[in-house]
């Protein structure tokens, strides 16, 4: 009686600790990861296009894992929102110089403009 006591008890600490609930939060949240780094122009920096593809295969891998092994589809949620954040960074860091290399040429060609107006137009 004693033994099998114990073996139930065994029986019943290692299928709690093995389990680990569905990551469908982590999945949705990595979801809208990806959708943002979508709509913040991810696709038309190549850098930035590469890491989000990363995170929508990361994703679809995780979403079949789901319910089969829960771990390993929280661990590639975890990469796939990091991946998805990184492409948004890339996107806006080439945007943000893009904007820079605009104002700048802008501001030379003001400054040119005034000097040829100061010149009497020569």
């Amino acid at each position: 009686m004693r033994i099998a006591w114990i073996a139930c008890l065994a029986g019943f600490a290692l299928a709690c600790g093995s389990s680990f609930p569905p990551p469908n939060d982590e999945w949705s949240a990595a979801q809208a990861d990806v959708g943002r780094a979508e709509a913040g122009g991810a696709p038309g920096v190549p850098d930035a296009k590469l890491h989000l593809q990363l995170a929508q295969e990361d994703l679809a891998k995780s979403k079949q894992l789901i319910d089969q092994d829960n771990k390993r589809a929280a661990s590639l949620i975890a990469v796939a929102r990091a991946e998805a954040q990184l492409a948004l960074s890339l996107a806006k860091e080439q945007i943000a110089q893009d904007a820079a290399h605009t104002a700048q040429a802008a501001a030379q060609k003001a400054q040119a403009d005034a000097q040829k107006a100061a010149n009497g137009g020569k």
